[in-house]
């Protein structure tokens, strides 16, 4: 199974952000916000991270809280979680961004935590 970290932009400049996602050596950064459109000062956005991660970027939209309140309400857990599960099985590392800095302030500590139970035979 393939290991599973997180990170958030919130607080962070780009610059320190980027090193800081370069440094975990992600194979895979799976966005989990709902809405990749509008982020702060447009560097956080679906499109610029496309544009700088290539193929290591992906947005589950599924896995998105609808709620922004904890605890969450996913679009659609079971498939977002579904397609987290068939991407640890080609990507031996994948990180998991939002946007609060700190993971236990997010609901993708929740995503991790779901994900992690539900593969803990895998």
């Amino acid at each position: 199974m393939a290991t599973i970290e997180t990170i958030g932009y919130g607080g962070k400049k780009p610059d320190d952000f980027f090193r800081k996602l370069e440094a975990l050596n992600p194979s895979i950064v799976v966005d989990v916000r709902e809405n990749p459109y509008n982020a702060f000062l447009g560097v956080y956005t679906l499109h610029q991270l496309e544009k700088r991660l290539g193929s290591k970027y992906i947005w589950i939209k599924e896995l998105g809280n609808k709620t922004r309140m904890m605890p969450p309400t996913l679009v659609d857990e079971e498939a977002g979680l579904e397609k987290l599960r068939e991407l640890s099985l080609k990507h031996p590392k994948i990180v998991l961004l939002c946007t609060e800095k700190k993971e236990e302030d997010c609901y993708r500590s929740y995503v991790k935590k779901r994900f992690l139970e539900l593969n803990s035979e895998c």
